[in-house]
């Protein structure tokens, strides 16, 4: 773990109990030995995520999430591991570096990190100059006050070609990476900074590291950009970073819901209105990043984007796109304004916060769209139109498939039967659904490697029984899984499911041992059913040794080799095979 060692990740998590630090978040009950709450992690109506005090891990039965303290924030909170250390060492008061965390986190992008940090200071310190008068004039007339300008770092590049490449100069930061950066631009032996008289807003990642800059002009030129952005680098990648998420999550969590509005400015005005769960996206398209990242929130997204066709179209396409994600979507469509800057400039926050709080359902908007675009008086375009409103209830609830089936047959005098049969409403799943859907039964040697495994993460004095009397897995996965175990303990002069889940956390195995403490959640295993669970596998692979050899001498055609199968088959019935 980077230039943290081990026994101090596990002195955090020792010293961290969970149940006090899940309590930081959510409200938690007991129940018997255990702690429950509902799971943040899935749209939980009663509480399934159970806590284990005893041994310092969570697992939630229905959606499957579970870890320890760490995997908790790194989930909840939506950062890596580091920034997950950082949050549990401040909760628990332990003085943990945190210069260290900051050169170990993207350790190979440590001096474009330090560069980046660098310019920003650069920009803010402009921004307190004599020279930034109009910029903040500029600013205070669109309601960003200087409060809001310290909030969001918001600094100013001069109206000078290279004053920011100087100064890099200076420091030794080499002219590579300041091009490599973005920050300047070479024609021929010429050397410009990239951001000249414009202000500047830092652009953060999810850690809230600075990765790029978007620099905005602040007065009237003829064939200049409104917006200039940082160009995608190795530290910035637009598709992967949703703008003010770092300082909006808390809120975001706080409000159950996530605005997402178009550009930077709308959403330092909104931010600035005291509103601050919102979001920007950066340009008009969605990644599979920024989904992925809307989904770890497991709150509705509010469409609020600007007031024109562009804005109207990418509605439609990003609600598609979230709807078929499986994330609740709302829309807003604010009139009189062509942005929410805008708007709130001219109604204020109040205004603009009602219409969020009657956003209106994706459907409901997309049937809208639908009907504005059809003549209902032709049959033909009428019938197009019931058919695209059924195409898009496939993703729809039960309830919600129901209510707009009854309002388009009352509307249409159509009946509700026929397009329920058109929309397969009552279609009955099909066998290989049936199986997808039923929880699978795990066979006899998965059962007992399972509990082997997992008694083994839980107690230490297991594993000298496992060397000595089984010290092999078949399955290649349990194989390491359990080689790890026996390491890990060697290592550390102990073993516990909670330290064995932070060692394992980045690896391959992850999954795998997860799924046994899910499988195993509160189980204690005595010494003697250890030995029975032993000696149970041992016959389950006799067993299937057995049925593998019965196969092959069915289909051995050599009489010398199939006489030599029989023979071990009957030793092997025996128990006289070494």
């Amino acid at each position: 773990m980077a230039r943290i060692s081990e026994e101090e990740i596990n002195e955090i998590r020792r010293r961290a109990n969970i149940v006090d630090i899940i309590s930081s978040y959510l409200n938690v009950e007991k129940k018997g030995k255990n702690y429950v709450a509902v799971c943040p992690f899935h749209d939980d109506h009663s509480p399934s995520l159970v806590i284990s005090e005893d041994k310092q891990i969570f697992t939630c039965f229905t959606c499957r999430t579970s870890g320890n303290v760490f995997s908790f924030i790194m989930e909840y909170e939506n950062v890596n591991f580091l920034e997950a250390l950082k949050i549990v060492a401040n909760k628990i008061g332990y003085n943990l570096q945190i210069d260290n965390i900051k050169s170990s986190s993207n350790s190979e992008y440590k001096l474009d990190y330090e560069i980046m940090e660098f310019s920003k200071k650069f920009f803010i310190n402009n921004m307190n100059t004599e020279e930034s008068i109009e910029a903040k004039k500029y600013l205070h007339e669109r309601g960003i006050t200087d409060e809001i300008i310290n909030e969001f770092n918001i600094g100013l590049a001069l109206n000078d070609k290279d004053m920011l490449h100087k100064l890099l100069d200076s420091k030794k930061y080499s002219l590579d990476m300041q091009e490599d950066l973005g920050l300047i631009n070479k024609y021929g032996l010429d050397i410009y900074d990239t951001f000249q008289n414009r202000i500047i807003i830092p652009i953060e990642n999810l850690e809230g590291q600075v990765v790029g800059f978007t620099g905005r002009i602040f007065h009237n030129e003829d064939n200049t950009s409104k917006y200039l952005n940082t160009k995608e680098t190795r530290i910035f990648k637009k598709g992967h970073i949703l703008f003010n998420y770092h300082n909006a999550k808390d809120a975001i969590r706080e409000a159950k819901k996530v605005i997402v509005v178009e550009g930077n400015m709308d959403a330092i005005k909104v931010s600035a209105s005291g509103i601050k769960n919102v979001v920007a996206l950066m340009g008009v398209a969605l990644t599979k990043e920024q989904i992925n990242i809307f989904k770890k929130l497991r709150v509705p997204i509010i469409l609020c984007l600007d007031n024109d066709d562009a804005g109207f179209e990418a509605t439609l396409k990003l609600g598609e796109i979230l709807e078929n994600a499986g994330i609740e979507t709302k829309v807003v469509r604010l009139t009189k304004a062509k942005d929410p800057d805008e708007y709130i400039k001219a109604f204020g926050k109040e205004a603009y916060l009602d219409n969020i709080n009657h956003a209106i359902k994706y459907l409901d908007f997309k049937i809208e769209y639908l009907k504005s675009s059809k003549n209902l008086n032709n049959i033909d375009e009428l019938v197009l139109f019931v058919n695209e409103v059924l195409s898009s209830l496939k993703n729809a609830d039960d309830l919600t498939k129901e209510l707009v089936i009854s309002k388009i047959s009352k509307d249409y005098s159509v009946d509700a039967e026929i397009l329920r049969k058109q929309i397969n409403f009552n279609k009955a799943p099909t066998i290989e659904k049936k199986i997808t859907k039923r929880k699978e039964k795990a066979n006899r040697y998965d059962n007992l490697s399972s509990k082997i495994l997992y008694a083994m993460m839980d107690n230490p004095e297991f594993i000298p029984i496992y060397k000595n009397k089984l010290g092999y897995f078949a399955n290649k996965e349990e194989r390491i899984i359990a080689s790890e175990i026996v390491y890990y303990n060697k290592e550390y002069q102990g073993i516990s499911i909670a330290d064995f889940q932070t060692y394992v956390m980045d690896s391959d195995i992850k999954d795998k041992v997860n799924k046994i403490i899910n499988d195993n959640m509160g189980l204690t295993i005595s010494q003697e059913e250890f030995n029975k669970y032993i000696e149970l596998f041992l016959k389950e692979l006799k067993k299937q040794e057995i049925k593998e050899l019965k196969e092959k001498i069915k289909v051995e055609m050599d009489i010398n080799k199939k006489v030599e199968l029989l023979e071990k088959l009957t030793n092997l019935k025996k128990g006289s095979v070494e």
